[in-house]
């Protein structure tokens, strides 16, 4: 089987670098000018704006590398997978999840469209394989883009064992597919998501440390820019007449980051179509 789309490991020293280019890369864009708030101000806030986009994919790309860091997974990245017309109509039919679960279509048949899955997550000795949508999930999703995504997710079950099994996976018995809520607040149906606090648990390997190591990156290489960015800010902000302000000895501090709430981890139901992602079950190391 190919694993040329595989991550490599992870390390202190590429989470340092990935979030150091991050803050880098959001200061080194062109912003457009909001006539209100002015050239100094917008672009403080749309650097700050970029740097948490940019966090929501750094969440996708440091969980690939620290499951296939693991040992245990093979990783693939940006995945497209065909929603085939027959999936879709199953899941518009009353078929029970039962009927369903049992069901697996050939992924080359003729597709409705084509989505992409942002991880698929392979264990080959397990015969197991998992598709993930990733949402940083810090505010809602809207309805409108949150139920096709859920549809999708559901039609890729149906042909994620075929699909791996023309990519030289051919043992795949057991799929799921799921969001995974980074911070839970995206509105997705409880059924089909994961919270950070249910990564470990799931996915049966350590990377919740990884990912948080890296979000403390994040915000260490952005707190260090902050002065640079409000400075001129606050130099040009009209003052009474009594107020005294040294720009250079003002201390600016990001407010600290909110707490986040565990999810009640519901008991599985089992592997069918509505069921809540289960992952590949307990490891055991490789033999070498």
């Amino acid at each position: 089987m190919n694993k040329s789309t595989n991550i490599s490991a992870v390390s202190e020293m590429a989470l340092e670098r990935a979030a150091q280019l991050a803050v880098d890369n959001a200061i080194a864009s062109a912003f457009a000018e909001d006539p209100v708030i002015g050239a100094d101000l917008s672009r403080a806030i749309s650097v700050l704006g970029s740097v948490v986009k940019r966090h929501g994919l750094l969440l996708q790309k440091t969980l690939a590398d620290a499951l296939a860091a693991s040992d245990r997974f093979d990783v693939l990245v940006d995945v497209a997978l065909p929603v085939t017309e027959a999936a879709h109509e199953l899941l518009l039919g009353k078929n029970s999840v039962e009927d369903l679960a049992r069901i697996s279509i050939r992924s080359d048949s003729a597709a409705a469209r084509i989505v992409t899955a942002d991880i698929v997550v392979i264990d080959p000795e397990a015969g197991w394989a998992g598709a993930y949508d990733v949402k940083r999930g810090n505010g809602a999703t809207e309805t409108r883009r949150r139920r096709p995504i859920e549809h999708d997710l559901r039609a890729t079950r149906l042909i994620l064992a075929s699909y791996l099994g023309k990519r030289g996976y051919e043992n795949i018995t057991s799929v799921t597919t799921g969001v995974i809520d980074y911070y839970g607040s995206s509105g997705f149906s409880k059924e089909l998501k994961l919270t950070r606090e249910q990564l470990d648990e799931h996915f049966g390997v350590p990377v919740l440390d990884t990912i948080d190591a890296m979000t403390t990156e994040l915000q260490r290489a952005l707190h260090a820019e902050m002065r640079t960015l409000l400075a001129p800010v606050l130099k040009h902000l009209p003052r009474s007449k009594d107020e005294q302000v040294d720009v250079d000895d003002r201390i600016v501090a990001l407010p600290a980051a909110a707490g986040f709430k565990a999810e009640v981890c519901e008991n599985s139901i089992g592997r069918v179509l509505n069921a809540r992602p289960t992952g590949p079950g307990p490891w055991r190391a490789r033999m070498t």
